[in-house]
């Protein structure tokens, strides 16, 4: 909540009133929102625009957005009964901000010695092969030597 000393200048500058007119409009509408909408969910979403009855909503992922696509009939009619003159709802999907914040962790299998030896004769008795040099990755990647027999070429 913003203090009532700051509100008072901000709504004395006459340049400012239509931009806090829509501050307070899309204010309004994220507070219905948030009553709609289970809490979980409300904290994916935000209210990021209202015009010629339109209302865009901005979902944090598009698991989100297909759920809200979902719901938009619903939200209309929501809306509809608030006396609010909304006649559509489109959906957008926020972009990430960094690949590295958003990147899925890496998944580490753990091998026993007998399959990490299993794996080890496998990788000794196959021909050169993209499938091998994979094999080979994987098995350095564990710490094994692959010093031993290498595959016969006739």
């Amino acid at each position: 909540m913003r203090p009532l000393k700051l509100d008072r200048i901000l709504a004395a500058e006459a340049s400012l009133q239509p931009v806090l007119a829509k501050a307070h409009e899309l204010r309004t509408l994220a507070g219905l929102l948030d009553g709609f909408l289970p809490t979980d969910f409300a904290r994916q979403t935000r209210v990021v625009d209202y015009r010629d009855g339109g209302i865009v909503l901005l979902a944090a992922n598009p698991a989100a957005a297909a759920k809200l696509r979902l719901l938009a009939p619903s939200l209309v009619n929501f809306f509809s009964k608030q006396r609010l003159q909304v006649r559509s709802v489109s959906v957008r999907v926020q972009p990430k901000s960094s690949q590295s914040d958003d990147a899925a962790p890496q998944k580490r299998a753990c091998f026993s010695v007998s399959t990490l030896e299993s794996l080890s004769n496998l990788y000794r008795t196959m021909g050169r092969s993209p499938a091998r040099e994979a094999l080979r990755a994987l098995l350095e990647r564990r710490g094994v030597s692959l010093e031993g027999p290498r595959p016969r070429t006739e």
